[in-house]
């Protein structure tokens, strides 16, 4: 019998018992009326508030899941970076040693002397932090994997770009290119392709052979690549064990 079945029901009763005068007998069905209604209406919030609980749940499994996928695309931008600046780094060992022992001009460093000044830079997902601090950081149950994730995104990557992508880019323009643009001359073979290393010619070789500015600028280039590579490895690290914490409550949450 449904709801409204069930008040025209007890309705029917209650004028019968009006017409007859049976008032106490009236006063037990209204009073169970009103029960009746207010259990209907507690039965109802009950089963609205576990329907807003499973949304949550099943939104809670999406932006988790969502956010571990970001975060793994994230870790293998940096290991590319990684292998990049690495790069980098050897070329620019190779060009420091090598007018280090006044070694003659040897044209297989011009690709380092195209590309010895390049930096790393790691495009982060985050659309799945963003939209989760749109909807309210809330909705992540798990208290201590809620810190892990707002640490990650509003402090350790923040850091990588301000401390070298930041610090890179005001060296770059300020001291290395402008630098750069005086001792090489760029120019590129037939094999060249696009997002390939470049390569450069030095304008007076012997002069770059005495040129001890030159010189400190390689190893300024070589301590922030060194300090980029270090950044981003123990970063790749703490995104792992951030991921497996994602994965383990993720699982939980679907039980």
């Amino acid at each position: 019998m449904c709801k409204k079945s069930m008040i025209n029901f007890f309705r029917q009763i209650r004028y019968k018992l009006m017409n007859t005068g049976q008032n106490s007998k009236y006063l037990k069905y209204a009073v169970g009326e009103i029960l009746l209604v207010v259990i209907g209406i507690l039965i109802a919030l009950q089963i609205n508030n576990w329907n807003e609980k499973q949304k949550l749940n099943v939104y809670e499994i999406k932006i988790l899941t969502e956010i571990k996928m970001n975060l793994s695309n994230s870790r293998e931008e940096i290991f590319s970076a990684i292998e990049d600046d690495k790069r980098w780094r050897a070329c620019l060992y190779s060009i420091l040693d090598h007018l280090d022992k006044k070694m003659p001009y040897d044209q297989n460093l011009d690709k380092c002397f195209g590309s010895y000044y390049w930096s790393s830079t790691v495009q982060f997902a985050t659309s799945a932090y963003e939209e989760l601090k749109n909807k309210g950081v809330e909705i992540v149950t798990n208290h201590d994997l809620r810190r892990e994730i707002t640490a990650m995104y509003d402090f350790r990557l923040d850091m990588i770009r301000s401390e070298i992508e930041v610090w890179d880019s005001q060296l770059l323009s300020s001291t290395i290119y402008p630098l750069h643009t005086q001792l090489f001359k760029k120019y590129f073979p037939e094999s060249w392709q696009v997002f390939d290393d470049e390569y450069a010619k030095p304008v007076d070789y012997e002069s770059l052979l005495k040129n001890d500015h030159f010189k400190n600028v390689l190893s300024e280039i070589i301590s922030l690549r060194n300090y980029s590579i270090i950044s981003l490895e123990l970063l790749a690290k703490d995104m792992e064990t951030l991921i497996n914490n994602l994965k383990k409550e993720i699982d939980e949450l679907n039980k």
